[in-house]
């Protein structure tokens, strides 16, 4: 269960300001590993409030942890009197985006709740809360099982060149989980020449560019839950230093955008003509 954008009737740490102080960024940590069989998360949750950590040292409360993932109908919820989950889901669990929701909930009624850290707009307010009623809500988080992350700057981990038969023009198609560069049966044929498809550097300054020009100038945010090309290019814009979402909603910029996410290809595709064709020392 998400809580953004969710009015409770009732403080929440976690949502909006309504207990001070907040929660810090790294509330949610949490370490991925994965074997042949499972993926592995390791979940620490981080929050500072004297009063609700006493209703969890009385047992009055307790720390939850929610995970779905919506194509394959999987969703659970494990609980803890600690804020440590190690969380074991198996690899055919998962297809595309698991989304992870963490709490703290009452385990127990709790009546005329209090605390010194609501806001000034719940002064001289006190709350009787049911079983299951929150008192934490930590921020969302989710992992994209779909995304090569040990490859996430090679144009293949979310583009692919096919054949288009029943183009008769070089066509992009955005409407999968990646890319599509659609050629022309001709094209295409001369495209699997050996020749031709190993001038990688050529094929990306032309083709690859062009798809990914043209995927930004359209991208969606649904994009970025429903297709791994979405999730992946998101992903690189709000993790890697040098990137950020904003550079999205200026379209003049998007050409440059293009040109740093595949790591500068004419400068590649310059130095890679200055190989091939070295000058004749004699003209």
């Amino acid at each position: 269960m998400n809580l953004n954008n969710i009015s409770l009737p009732y403080p929440v740490l976690g949502v909006s300001d309504d207990i001070l102080p907040e929660l810090s960024e790294d509330a949610v940590k949490i370490n991925i590993s994965k074997d042949k069989q499972n993926y592995i998360f390791d979940i620490a949750l981080i929050f500072e409030n004297p009063q609700i950590q006493k209703y969890i040292d009385e047992g009055m409360a307790e720390y939850t942890c929610e995970y779905e993932c919506s194509k394959t109908m999987l969703r659970k919820c494990e609980s803890s009197i600690n804020p440590i989950f190690h969380i074991v889901v198996g690899r055919k669990q998962i297809n595309g985006r698991i989304y992870f929701n963490c709490f703290v909930l009452a385990k127990k009624k709790i009546n005329s709740y209090v605390n010194k850290g609501f806001n000034a707009d719940y002064k001289g307010y006190t709350f009787d809360l049911s079983v299951g009623d929150f008192l934490v809500a930590f921020p969302q988080y989710h992992y994209d099982a779909d995304i090569k992350y040990d490859r996430l700057q090679a144009a293949g981990s979310f583009m692919q060149i096919r054949e288009g038969k029943e183009k008769s023009e070089v066509f992009f198609d955005i409407s999968g989980d990646k890319i599509d560069i659609l050629l022309p049966t001709e094209l295409y044929n001369m495209y699997n020449d050996p020749h031709i498809k190993g001038a990688a550097e050529t094929m990306q300054c032309s083709l690859a560019l062009n798809a990914l020009t043209f995927a930004l100038l359209n991208i969606k945010k649904r994009d970025n839950e429903e297709r791994t090309w979405g999730k992946t290019i998101y992903y690189r814009l709000e993790n890697e230093e040098g990137y950020s979402l904003e550079e999205l909603e200026d379209h003049s910029q998007i050409p440059c955008l293009a040109q740093k996410l595949l790591k500068d290809p004419y400068r590649r595709l310059f130095n890679q003509l200055s190989i091939s064709n070295p000058l004749n020392s004699d003209e």
